[in-house]
């Protein structure tokens, strides 16, 4: 226990140098230390606690061990300073083992405290990743375990009874196969829905290679070939998803809303289904941490939560690297929810096992269910357990993403080379395919239960993600160049209907929740945006559409998009601030709501036409480009082809103008208490 205290307590919970956080480390650390010592101490408190348990039973197991050997050997049990001693001894064993075994499953949870650091510590988490991995592991741990338990030689003679006494107890582990199956659950009257959804999962991914489960599903379905997303941010989109209305509609347009956009009644897709007798909810992990921070209408939300005191917790038992191998399972996440909200902890294992008890839960009443299940992995740093990590990777790769790819506050991540970006697209596929073998699981349940016949299965994303694609950097929701980022997997399979199609026109976001209004019968609400895509289930011609999408704020640099194509505003530290009254929860500063308004760019698209409308501070620029000739959207063709920007600019516009808050003045779209004429006020805007 004073072992394990001393290495936790030489973890700091609030560090000065947090390098995620770049040039704002000071600042974020004072906050923390002023804002928050109340929490600190509870912390402290928490992590002793947690650090003494541990201790407690690493070493009861030690001085059970040293025990059994001594009684295996037929020798007399130690006691006082021998066994002590001993008992000390295996329990910094047992702690080694445990620390690398961990580090070889989740090898992104120790990176920075053992990869980043160079050296010795380096060389020790790549072989335990590389050379052993989690099998080599356990193989070395059972073995010096029965080395450990056979004693000296001189005893061994003795190990034939020994070894027949022990097999005794073996019909115990028979009592495991009378353990009952999960019933078959009757057919209800009204189909079941189950959305599988995954952050940041682009739409060229789901191939054969890398989701062979979910393509595998979509041929038993229709699949949109041309489905976007119209705002790239989890927190907007799926309010969009789900509600069917674009985001100048529902009013939640960026990652921070503030309380009064976020507490009213959406009239939402789960909402109405709810009230037509459906049992819902909603399963996730750390970008899920949306869902409690808004009510759409989910009976059950499981999902981590989100404010300024998660970000301590979670920065706090991130650096616990000793405690790290007991915490990360699933007593350490009842003990210490924040495991949830951790990028690099995203396991779709440990997911699918809270959707399979989701599903027990939501059709155990015989009713019909909704169950959206939304996987974070794909999503940044692109965290996958192993053996997922190194799936793609090249294993002689020694550079700074050799098991994820952080992105923090601090922007830009200097020069990528070749390598670089072959590893972080390998990390991102992995965590692609750790992924489609969750969803897979959770299609085996829904055959366990006699489901799949009943259930409406919806493959799809909350956006997409750009990986160094044509010079357009990485991430998503900074800009609109490339189809990277806003175009989506939409996968719908109806047990009623043949399967096998795939549809090339444009589908929407605001489509989704239209369509399984349709699909299910129950009643949408008179204000959707969105039209219903059940038609083209069966075959049948859908409308003709076009897509729009908007940015949202720029988390930090974007080297992708040049100074002079934006409006500059704060850094994200100063954009947002904690509301005290609302769980502390980090909100967009209202001040600064209108300029991050103005300044993001706006995009409409068709089959082969892609238009941006482009803020600048000397006036508005539009960029049109031929997706059809110019997939990669690297040449700008507005100057030969004026009339098509002219038409695609009046559906734009009318599209922007939907939003009541905001009119056109001098070609921007402003407040409607913005200055009359251009250029841009930037102090009348309140750009600080």
């Amino acid at each position: 226990m004073l072992a394990l205290t001393a290495l936790a307590s030489s973890a700091p919970i609030v560090e000065e140098g947090d390098r995620t956080l770049g040039s704002q480390a000071h600042d974020v650390s004072e906050f923390v230390t002023l804002r928050f010592s109340g929490e600190i101490r509870s912390l402290v408190i928490a992590i002793a606690a947690a650090a003494i348990a541990a201790g407690f039973l690493l070493g009861a197991i030690a001085g059970g061990l040293v025990q059994l050997r001594q009684w295996l050997s037929r020798r007399a049990p130690l006691e006082g300073t021998a066994l002590a001693f001993r008992a000390f001894v295996v329990t910094v064993v047992l702690h080694a083992w445990l620390v690398a075994h961990a580090m070889a499953r989740s090898p992104q949870l120790y990176a920075d405290a053992w990869y980043a650091r160079g050296g010795l510590r380096r060389t020790a988490q790549v072989m335990a990743t590389d050379v052993l991995g989690a099998r080599g592991v356990v193989l070395i741990g059972v073995l010096g375990l029965i080395a450990y338990l056979a004693g000296p030689p001189s005893s061994w003679s003795a190990w034939p009874r020994r070894i027949k006494s022990l097999v005794a107890l073996t019909p115990l582990l028979a009592l495991l196969s009378l353990l009952p199956e999960a019933r078959a659950a009757a057919t209800p009257a009204k189909m079941n829905v189950v959305i599988l959804a995954a952050d940041s999962f682009r739409a060229d991914r789901l191939t054969t290679t890398i989701a062979p489960h979910l393509s595998a599903l979509a041929t038993r379905g229709t699949r949109f070939d041309h489905a976007y997303v119209s705002l790239p941010r989890t927190f907007p989109s799926w309010v969009t998803i789900l509600t069917g209305r674009h985001a100048h509609h529902h009013g939640v347009r960026t990652m921070f809303p503030r309380w009064e956009d976020r507490a009213k009644d959406f009239d939402a897709l789960p909402e109405r289904l709810h009230k037509a007798g459906y049992a819902t909810g909603v399963v996730s992990d750390y970008a899920g941490d949306v869902f409690s921070r808004i009510d759409l209408g989910f009976d059950r939300v499981d999902a981590p939560s989100f404010d300024f005191k998660q970000l301590v917790r979670q920065r706090a038992i991130e650096r616990q690297t000793p405690l790290l191998p007991l915490l990360h399972s699933r007593m350490g996440r009842v003990l210490f929810p924040v495991l949830r909200e951790m990028n690099v902890a995203a396991d779709p294992n440990m997911l699918e096992d809270d959707i399979e008890r989701a599903l027990d839960d939501l059709s155990g009443d015989k009713k019909p269910f909704f169950l959206t299940a939304f996987f974070s992995t794909a999503h940044f740093p692109y965290a996958a357990p192993s053996p997922y990590y190194a799936r793609y990777t090249d294993p002689s790769y020694r550079g700074r993403f050799k098991y994820h790819k952080p992105v923090g506050l601090a922007g830009g991540d200097g020069d990528l080379d070749e390598a670089d970006i072959r590893q972080v697209r390998a990390l991102y596929d992995g965590a692609v395919t750790s992924i489609d073998d969750a969803a897979e699981r959770v299609l085996e349940s829904l055959d366990k239960r006699g489901l799949r016949e009943s259930t409406i299965v919806i493959v799809t994303a909350d956006h997409g993600e750009t990986l160094f694609d044509h010079g357009h950097g990485q991430g998503h929701g900074d800009h609109l160049f490339g189809d990277e980022a806003t175009h989506v997997p939409l996968v719908i399979v109806d047990p009623r209907r043949p399967g096998g199609r795939r549809d090339a026109r444009i589908a929407r976001d605001v489509d989704l929740a239209a369509t399984l209004y349709d699909l299910t019968s129950v009643a949408p609400p008179p204000d959707l945006d969105g039209v219903s895509l059940a038609p083209a289930l069966d075959g049948k011609p859908t409308p003709e559409m076009r897509a729009f999408a908007e940015t949202e704020l720029w988390m930090g640099d974007v080297p992708s998009v040049p100074d002079e194509m934006r409006l500059p505003y704060p850094t994200l530290t100063r954009l947002t601030e904690v509301d005290p009254e609302h769980h502390d929860e980090l909100v967009l500063r209202k001040d600064v709501e209108a300029v991050t308004t103005v300044a993001r760019h706006r995009m409409i698209r068709d089959s082969r036409w892609k238009l941006i409308y482009v803020p600048e501070r000397k006036g508005v620029k539009y960029m049109l480009f031929d997706v059809v000739a110019d997939p990669s959207e690297l040449h700008d063709v507005a100057a030969a082809h004026a009339d098509v920007v002219t038409a695609m600019r009046g559906e734009l516009w009318k599209w922007m103008l939907e939003d009541s808050r905001m009119v056109e003045r001098g070609g921007y779209l402003v407040p409607r208490d913005a200055p009359d004429a251009p250029p841009i006020d930037t102090k009348a805007l309140r750009i600080p």
